[in-house]
């Protein structure tokens, strides 16, 4: 009979989180453990970004905004948060939710949607009583070089609102050896 080896319990931020309900069986402790490879991973950095990057930026009404980023291929996208931060109508203070935006993403290199279509904002905000942010994806999602993402926030009502969309990806890092740095000291040496 062989041996059954376990694999000791990852700590980091998801294992802190003590608004979390772990039952078996729900989303979070599956999403989770999809993830158990890249928590494990050592040569992964996580990398944020941020849609619009300027929150002075609101989205005007019925229009939608797109954004393009660039991040290293062999990424993960692995989560995102949404903020519905405020609204105006004619000037004057309006109520919003992020159920008022629908947002998508995009790897341009495959043509793939993360959505099927557009996603109400509401499911992945901080506006939602998940006690899951941030939101998971049931499977980090590969980012094929060049690494290009398109994101799109579209504002359905008839207000100005102000919102910002994170993305959370798992980046991988750049092993610098002995034998690359001297590769590379040998390119600026002979560049002079």
């Amino acid at each position: 009979m062989q041996d059954v080896v376990m694999l000791p319990q990852v700590v980091d931020g998801f294992s802190y989180n003590s608004n979390l309900l772990w039952v078996q069986g729900r989303y979070w402790p599956n999403a989770i453990a999809q993830m158990d490879i890249l928590r494990r991973a050592a040569n992964f950095r996580a990398r944020w970004f941020v849609f619009p990057d300027d929150i002075d930026q609101p989205i005007q009404p019925y229009d939608t905004a797109y954004y393009e980023t660039q991040v290293n291929g062999g990424s993960y996208l692995w989560g995102l948060n949404f903020a519905s931060i405020s609204a105006t109508n004619g000037g004057e203070p309006a109520e919003t939710t992020a159920a008022d935006l629908l947002i998508q993403i995009e790897d341009s290199c495959t043509g793939i949607p993360l959505y099927q279509d557009y996603a109400q904002a509401a499911g992945n905000s901080a506006n939602f009583n998940s006690r899951c942010l941030p939101v998971l994806l049931s499977q980090p999602r590969l980012i094929l070089d060049p690494g290009n993402i398109t994101v799109s926030i579209s504002n359905r009502t008839g207000n100005v609102i102000t919102c910002q969309l994170l993305l959370h990806f798992a980046e991988p890092c750049r092993i610098i050896t002995e034998e690359n740095r001297q590769k590379a000291l040998r390119m600026i040496g002979g560049a002079r």
